[in-house]
């Protein structure tokens, strides 16, 4: 069990998430996270030298299918989706390591971003405590795409 440390050297209750009202029944134990950061322009510069063959790295066709066709709105998604992906990868500990591949980790670019594991990294999600049940914040800024995946219990 991890131990928080507070105030008094005691330990603290674990990060908790609400689903409703604060009811304890429904909060959600945080039992990963990972925080990345991606250069809009390394992204670009990638898509711009290796074109589809980098796209097909990183996705299934399902999911390469809902990027945006033109640019820069392709390599700014693509950028949000790496970053997610990355997060991802922090977050059930493994980096792109013991079998989880980029294609393992499905991004949704929707209103409310979402990430699905798949394959090696929902096996680790699992080892973890977790269904595979994720909070995902993502966003541009100052040239950077910015991912944050909590993988909740």
């Amino acid at each position: 069990m991890p131990f928080w440390a507070g105030a008094g050297g005691g330990p603290l209750p674990p990060p908790m998430v609400s689903s409703g009202a604060g009811r304890a029944a429904e909060a959600t134990l945080v039992v990963g996270l990972g925080i990345d950061l991606i250069e809009l322009e390394r992204v670009a510069d990638a898509q711009a030298r290796w074109g589809a063959r980098f796209v097909q790295k990183l996705m299934d066709p399902p999911e390469a299918a809902r990027l945006p066709a033109a640019e820069p709105e392709r390599s700014r998604s693509l950028a949000l989706a790496v970053a997610a992906k990355e997060a991802a990868s922090k977050a059930i500990g493994t980096g792109w390591t013991r079998g989880v591949r980029w294609r393992d980790v499905e991004v949704f670019l929707e209103a409310t971003p979402r990430v699905v594991l798949h394959a090696a990294a929902a096996d680790f999600a699992r080892a973890l405590g977790s269904g595979g049940a994720t909070r995902t914040w993502l966003e541009i800024r100052d040239g950077l795409a910015l991912g944050e995946v909590w993988l909740l219990s």
